[in-house]
């Protein structure tokens, strides 16, 4: 077989393998899109965090259940999930569909925050400010809401500006970078808040 032979030849199994693989991008790409839109119209299950929170808030075709919400955070969160012991963390606290028990609070929420969970940081450090759940320790909250605002938790940064502000939780007061951090946390906050 020639030179010329053997590259064409080449070029018809390139262009085959090519269609063969857009046709399958193309039918994965549509089961994904499929499945996409059936969890949003709640007629399939996504992972366990994603169901919790349907249970939790509920919506027009799924009635909100905290109670299966509750057991779903639960079970992810043992598996070790941060953003369902976030969650978890927050129905402890809050008592729903559960006792309102603040060293399990605190518990689940240091879990999800050793994981790098910003929410959970930041709820963290306002048990750590308010001695629930765990002794009363400002150089802890401090911490805490820093590690936040490292990630860019808007009320983490608007609570360090306050505290810069103030010379409040421990910060050494610094009226300039609290101005700055201000600013950043009013922008971060009207973007996760449309309308605003």
């Amino acid at each position: 077989m020639s030179a010329v032979r053997h590259a064409r030849a080449a070029v018809g199994h390139a262009r085959a393998a090519a269609r063969h693989a857009s046709a399958n991008l193309a039918v994965s790409l549509a089961a994904c899109l499929a499945l996409a839109g059936a969890i949003a119209s709640g007629h399939a299950a996504a992972g366990p965090v994603e169901e919790g929170r349907l249970y939790l808030r509920g919506s027009e075709r799924v009635a909100a259940d905290p109670a299966r919400a509750l057991q779903l955070f639960r079970g992810a969160a043992q598996r070790g999930d941060p953003q369902a012991a976030y969650y978890l963390g927050m129905m402890y606290q809050s008592g729903m569909a559960v006792a309102r028990d603040m060293q399990a609070a605190a518990h689940w929420l240091r879990f999800a925050a050793s994981r790098q969970n910003p929410a959970a940081m930041y709820a963290l450090a306002k048990l750590y400010l308010a001695g629930e759940g765990v002794p009363r320790d400002e150089q802890a909250a401090r911490r805490w809401i820093e590690k936040a605002a490292d990630l860019d938790y808007p009320e983490a940064v608007m609570t360090m500006a306050i505290g810069l502000r103030d010379g409040s939780m421990g910060f050494e007061r610094n009226e300039a970078l609290a101005e700055t951090q201000l600013r950043f946390a009013q922008r971060a906050l009207k973007q996760a808040t449309p309308g605003m």
